[in-house]
């Protein structure tokens, strides 16, 4: 069985720029708020993540995944867990799971291709870097999570 325990834990503060007309965080910032918690996670694991530009190397999107489970809300504390959930030769997926005071508001999954710099073409994660996120813990968790109730949708509009 996989280790439950996530790589690194970031967390968010709601602004009211992150919020529609309904108060309720944007589809669109869980993207900005998971790529924040993916640079955290790497600074966490590898001190800086000037040490992957370092090794001439950066990580690049290829693909992501977002599912929502429940709103979240202005002044919210946006807890995200990180996890690293595959590492390829040249890939590196890491999952994120959202939550506001325990309940789940977002799960999701962000798929980067190591990319050398500066010819920009894919090349193999470092050996050094892949020792460090195989010791994290993996997820085997390959199906979306379950769907739970709102903790509260706004009311209709007239």
């Amino acid at each position: 069985m996989a280790d439950p325990r996530a790589a690194h834990v970031h967390r968010v503060r709601v602004r009211p720029v992150d919020c529609d007309r309904q108060g309720i965080v944007h589809a669109s910032r869980y993207a900005v708020f998971f790529e924040a918690a993916m640079v955290e996670t790497l600074r966490s694991m590898l001190g800086s993540y000037k040490e992957l530009e370092k090794h001439g190397i950066d990580f690049v999107m290829a693909e992501t995944s977002i599912r929502y489970l429940s709103p979240a809300r202005f002044d919210d504390l946006l807890r995200i867990s990180v996890r690293v959930r595959t590492l390829g030769t040249t890939t590196l997926t890491m999952g994120f799971d959202g939550d506001v005071d325990g309940t789940p508001v977002v799960t999701g999954w962000n798929r980067y291709v190591s990319f050398g710099t500066p010819e920009l073409r894919s090349t193999p994660i470092p050996a050094d870097f892949r020792k460090v996120l195989e010791r994290r813990p993996a997820t085997s968790k390959t199906a979306p999570a379950p769907r739970t109730a709102p903790r509260s949708a706004p009311a209709p509009r007239s």
